[in-house]
């Protein structure tokens, strides 16, 4: 901030904002117990579709949006949210959908809720979390909560490579998964055990 002041003409105060701190309009939207804020120059559009306009096509669910067919998968499979998962399904006959694309792909994603559209300001992961897999930023919303601002683009190639969901049968037992912590100061130890 500078701040020129001329005597009997008037004062003249100039603000410079760096180019990271870029705001942008993204529509809010709620998975389980997360808020995740999606660029509104993806979204096509959002809406309440019927569960009974979902179809099964190739053991994959689809909608028909436009005339056209297009995947239909759940925000919250797709982010891997173990909440999202384990939540009973609604007895809403309806489900709420964001439409997004990027390029030429089209996807419907199913939320929990769309809490509307809004101005946010980008925040990077920082140095830490050069790379976030579906996530691109983050932002602080007015009550003080950080949301996660999604990487569309990289978001359908994770949602098509997903393996659709098993058919209906006998339930398998479930399987325990473990996870490992490795600390390390040396980015070459890093980058090693990385790609290990």
């Amino acid at each position: 901030v500078t701040v020129h002041t001329r005597r009997d003409q008037g004062t003249t105060f100039r603000l410079v904002v760096p180019l990271t701190l870029a705001t942008f309009r993204g529509v809010l939207v709620r998975v389980a117990d997360r808020l995740f804020v999606l660029p509104a120059t993806n979204v096509e559009r959002v809406a309440r579709a019927a569960r009974g306009e979902v179809q099964t096509v190739e053991n994959r669910d689809t909608l028909v949006v436009d005339g056209r067919p297009i995947a239909l998968v759940r925000l919250g499979d797709v982010l891997e949210l173990k909440a999202a998962a384990a939540r009973p399904p609604l007895d809403d006959p309806f489900v709420q959908i964001v439409v997004v694309g990027a390029a030429e792909k089209r996807m419907a994603l199913v939320v929990d809720e769309i809490l509307g559209e809004r101005e946010v300001l980008v925040k990077p992961l920082g140095r830490q979390l050069p790379r976030v897999r579906n996530i691109m930023g983050a932002t602080v919303l007015g009550n003080g909560r950080v949301a996660p601002l999604v990487n569309v683009p990289d978001l359908l190639k994770a949602a098509v490579n997903m393996a659709p969901p098993p058919a209906a049968g006998p339930a398998a037992a479930p399987v325990q998964s473990h996870s490992v912590l490795v600390v390390e100061d040396s980015i070459t130890a890093r980058m090693l055990m990385k790609n290990i």
